[in-house]
């Protein structure tokens, strides 16, 4: 059993919870991002609305993720007690905090655009259907 938790579920559970981590902190960023354009009105207030409440929903959704996972792999299967378990994980969540980090900026501006920039959500989505056209 020990062997499962070095090499399957510690490097597992690193990448998992780093990116449960980074999108529960995201989601609460574009709440912010949201409620920052629904104040000040250039995009309409609906549009703004809804992308708080999908952004709450989703942070409470990815830190619930978050914590009943800790919960069922440290409580009810016992993972993460010994020493080399701990290393690989902390080890993996590096790795792969310094994978996810450098696509967060483009988010932030993906979400400020959709919040402050009038028309940007249907130019978005019409580039996306013309890319996906296009490489058929």
């Amino acid at each position: 059993m020990k062997w499962i938790g070095i090499f399957l579920v510690s490097p597992l559970w690193g990448a998992l919870s780093t990116q449960l981590f980074l999108q529960t902190w995201l989601a609460a960023l574009n709440f912010v991002i949201c409620l920052i354009g629904f104040v000040r009105g250039a995009v309409p207030r609906k549009n703004n609305a809804l992308g708080m409440g999908v952004a709450l929903l989703s942070s409470v959704l990815f830190s619930a993720l978050l914590d009943g996972g800790f919960w069922l792999l440290t409580d009810i299967f016992s993972f993460g007690r010994t020493r080399a378990e701990n290393i690989v994980y902390w080890i993996v969540a590096a790795l792969s905090l310094l994978y996810m980090l450098p696509q967060i900026p483009s988010r932030i501006r993906k979400a400020w655009r959709s919040a402050m920039t009038p028309g940007w959500i249907e130019m978005d989505i019409l580039k996306r259907k013309v890319s996906a056209i296009s490489s058929e």
